[in-house]
Order: C-alpha cells, then structure tokens, then sequence
C-alpha cells in the first residue's frame, strides 16, 4: 500500500490540533531524542570510572565489555527498523521507552562483568541505538522540503539539554552514588518520557488525510519521492561512502567521549573540567547542528560530510595536545562541527535520497553499522591506552581515515533521485 492510498485514520488530538500536527510530532520526537541521553556515550563516560573501581576491572576491560555489549546491540537495528515501517512510529516509541525505562532501573544492580555487559547491550541498544532511531524517524515522515531545519531544531534541544544535564549528572553521581543515578534515570523516562510518546506521537501523516509539511494538497507530479528499498539502496556507491563515514565517526567520535575524563587527566585536567569542557562542546553543536540544518536542504550532502571528516580529524588532532586554555576552546568548536553535522546528515540525508517509504530499513541498517562502529573506537582507545602507551597510536590512526573518508565522498558521485 502506498503512503497515499492507505485507510485515513481518525484522531481527535490530529483533527483538533490549532497547528499542523506535525510539530506535535516533533515535540514529542524530540523529547524522545534527549531521552536517549542515558544510553549515550557522554553519559556511560561519567560512569566508566566507578565501573573499574567498584567492579574491579581495568580499562581495557571495561573498555571491551562496552564494545562487545555496543555490537551485540547494533545486530537487532535493522529488525528494529523494519518494526516501525511495519507497526509505526507511536507504538514502536512506547515499547522502546518502557523497555529503556526498566533497564535503566536494572542498571542499579550491576555487580560484575556479566551484569555490566547485559547493562551496555540493553541500553545501547534501546536508548542510544533504537529511541534515537524511532524518534528522528517520526520527524522526518511528517516534514519533507524544510527536513533538515526541522531535524535540526530538535539536535539543538538535544545538544543545549547537554550543556545542563551532564553537569547535573556528574554531580548526582558525586553526592547519590552512581547506582542511585542509574534509578533516577530509569524513573524519569518510565513517569515523563514514555506517557507523552504514547499520547502525542502519531505515525505518518497520510495516516490521518494530511501531507508532509502541512500541504494542502499532495507534492506536485515533479517534486513526487521515488522511494528505494534497502537492497537498492546498498548497489549505490554514494551509500557505502556515506555509511563509512558515519560509522568513522561513530567509532572515533564514541571513544574521545567514552575515555574523556581519562583523555583530559593525561593532559593534566580533571574529571570536572572534562565535563565543563564537553557543556561547551554541546553550546557549539547546537549552532553547528542550525547550520547543518540549512546546509543539508541546499547543497550536495557530500559536503555535509566532507565538513563532518574534517571536524573529526581536527577534534582528535587537537586532543592529542589540548593542554592550553585556547586548545580547550578549539577542541570544543571542533567536537561541535562533527557532531552537529552529523546528527542533521543521520536524520535527513537517508531520507531524502532513498525516500520515506523504506526507511525504517534503511536507516535500521544504517544505524547498526553505526552502533557497531561505537563499539570499535572505545576498544581501540582502551587498548592503546593499556598497551601502547597511551592514546595517541589510536587517535592517529583515527586522524588518517577521516581525511581519507573525507576525500572518498568529495569524489563519489550522488545518484539522481530515481530508481535504477
């Protein structure tokens, strides 16, 4: 059945709605986006630390255990993504959530290896990998031509809610006891976050009489989408390019923040100035992230990623000697340039070139190979770390594929918007 063909539902929030039900959406969607926080990596950082200390791990343990748990996470994506092409965005977002909110609760009962590595493949999995997932999906299947600046709104909640939350975290963490932390969490997604999914979200908007964007009418005969299926998508170059870099990013970009308070006491900072420095790192991904918005509706998305490759090789090169105040500041626009455009460039790209149809799919897979490239870059780190010296063999190597990645899209073609 074709998105404009399908049984018109009723519903009283839709129908009643002073706006276009669309920005309902997003506001929900968004909140879902900042309830990921918990399965991200700024938020495991602040607990790596307790995890060696009170579990009795080292490093490169934990460091594994993390990874491992990442990519056993990353497998289920794709059948994730097939669920909410299937069942839809608002059923799919409250069994996530409910799910994400017990597991968080468990995560106070951690006390050993096994029970840490369930710990990382659940929430992982449901919070940075399958919430993340349902939620950027729901925005885009209700906004078309402005996509991107839509999208970007909510990264830029997202990326301010950081400035304000980590610091909080950390200090719960300081003053409660990292176990208490983890059933403050799970509380606060299982009593807000999971009702208002429920009560506000709703699936595509031809579901209920509308079009994208508020239209009137449907999208004129040459501006109609030509939507890709997975396997058509993956005999395109361009989307093996794109996916190297995004799952680059995700594995170099995961380690600078899952080892950031062991990165920054090599270079004489503490834990506390790590956190202060990623705030700022958020302020400036929220501007980037406005930027990428406009960016990825008007210019060639190789670009966008061209401009991701080089935030990343610079973020890292600058960590290898940020001791200086300045280097500090530097460090902070680098991180922003990458992690805005890269969240923009996740939520809309896959969709505007491969269509909305597919792309539960597309974007299930996009994001396992993603979430598996988390799992690699701690792991690197944490080896180099224990075994290597320290740090900079890995963030080296890290350094080189970005600019070859960063070349690669400059030189790969965009297809045009039909099936081939």
């Amino acid at each position: 059945m074709s998105l404009q063909t399908q049984a018109i539902r009723q519903s009283w929030l839709v129908q009643h709605s002073p706006c276009f039900y669309g920005w309902v959406v997003w506001a929900a969607a968004a909140l879902g986006t900042i309830a990921t926080s918990p399965g991200q990596s700024f938020s495991i950082s602040l607990f790596t630390d307790h995890f060696i200390q009170d579990l009795s791990l080292d490093r490169t343990t934990v460091s594994g255990l993390y990874g491992l748990g990442t990519f056993t996470a990353s497998l289920a994506l794709l059948w994730v993504g097939k669920q909410i092409d299937r069942r839809g965005n608002r059923l799919m977002s409250a069994v996530i959530a409910g799910a994400f909110a017990l597991v968080l609760l468990a995560c106070s009962l951690i006390s050993g290896p096994i029970g840490l590595l369930l710990a990382f493949v659940a929430i992982r999995g449901l919070g940075q990998g399958a919430l993340g997932l349902v939620s950027s999906t729901a925005v885009a299947q209700w906004f078309q031509k402005r996509r991107g600046q839509v999208l970007s709104l909510s990264l830029v909640l997202f990326a301010l809610f950081q400035r304000v939350y980590l610091p909080w975290l950390q200090h719960l963490i300081d003053t409660q006891g990292w176990r208490q932390a983890w059933l403050v969490l799970g509380g606060t997604v299982g009593l807000v976050v999971l009702p208002v999914l429920w009560v506000f979200l709703r699936d595509r908007p031809e579901s209920f009489g509308l079009h994208p964007d508020g239209r009137d009418l449907p999208p004129a005969a040459n501006d109609t989408e030509v939507n890709w299926m997975l396997g058509q998508a993956m005999r395109a170059p361009i989307f093996w390019a794109f996916l190297s870099a995004r799952v680059l990013s995700a594995a170099l970009g995961t380690a600078l923040i899952f080892h950031q308070v062991s990165i920054f006491a090599s270079l004489g900072h503490s834990p506390a100035k790590a956190a202060e420095v990623f705030g700022y790192s958020a302020l400036f991904t929220a501007a980037f992230t406005l930027l990428s918005g406009r960016l990825v509706d008007s210019i060639p998305p190789k670009y966008v990623v061209a401009i991701q490759m080089f935030g990343l090789a610079a973020a890292t090169g600058i960590a290898l000697l940020m001791t200086e105040g300045w280097l500090l500041v530097a460090y902070s626009i680098a991180t922003g340039i990458f992690m805005g455009s890269g969240s923009v460039f996740d939520g809309t790209v896959w969709v505007n070139v491969f269509g909305r149809a597919h792309q539960g799919a597309i974007r299930g897979f996009v994001a396992s190979a993603s979430v598996a490239g988390t799992a690699v870059g701690p792991i690197a780190f944490g080896f180099a770390f224990d075994h290597l010296g320290g740090y900079p063999p890995a963030m080296w190597l890290g350094i080189s594929l970005a600019l070859m990645a960063l070349v690669a899209n400059l030189l790969i073609r965009t297809p045009a918007r039909a099936l081939r």
